[in-house]
């Protein structure tokens, strides 16, 4: 079974080969460093760059919120992947000849399954949980989100709907998280106390 918005990926990984820059921009955006290390680069900054204590205590709680959703994101796929075993389709790459060439020149081949896309579930569900607490300071985020999955379909290591249901993991994790961190708000304030004594908040 191929995944029902097969079509679309392979016009998108047609375009790979007919510039350059693109390939080599949005090659080094896919790859599995890069935006997740400038996600936490963003929230170490927002979590230590600002001086004003209200603005800085509602970052602190979007920062958690969103730590912890991409922690509970990537574990809910995870356990969809590996202890379900859901694997509705193959990989862009293993179907269509466009993308098999996108991911040998701009990625390489992963063996695990492409929905939902875990990259889509854990950056949406960090975006997510800092909307929760702080809408403003979240675009940067979604940003990242949305350039990185773009960039996975690009070199056809998944089809749109994997991003599509991965970001709805996250943004359901996000909400998830955000109830869980208003249930236990005894314990997020416990370790944001902690943390304000070490000179970490």
């Amino acid at each position: 079974m191929t995944a029902p918005d097969s079509g679309i990926s392979e016009w998108v990984t047609s375009l790979v080969g007919h510039c350059s820059a693109c390939d080599d921009l949005l090659g080094f955006i896919a790859n599995d460093f890069f935006m997740p290390v400038s996600m936490a680069m963003y929230m170490l900054f927002l979590w230590f760059g600002t001086g004003d204590p209200d603005r800085r205590k509602k970052l602190h709680w979007g920062i958690m919120c969103a730590s912890g959703s991409l922690g509970f994101a990537n574990l809910a796929v995870h356990i969809l992947n590996r202890v379900i075993e859901f694997d509705p389709w193959p990989r862009p790459f293993e179907v269509h000849e466009s993308a098999h060439r996108a991911a040998e020149a701009l990625f390489y081949f992963p063996h695990d399954p492409s929905f939902p896309s875990n990259a889509a579930a854990c950056t949406f569900g960090a975006a997510f949980g800092l909307f929760l607490y702080h809408r403003k300071a979240s675009i940067p985020l979604f940003a990242i989100a949305v350039l990185f999955c773009f960039s996975r379909v690009y070199a056809g290591i998944h089809y749109p709907l994997d991003i599509v249901g991965g970001a709805a993991i996250g943004a359901g994790i996000a909400l998830f998280t955000f109830g869980l961190m208003h249930l236990l708000w005894p314990l997020p304030i416990f370790f944001h106390r902690l943390a304000q004594k070490v000179y970490l908040a």
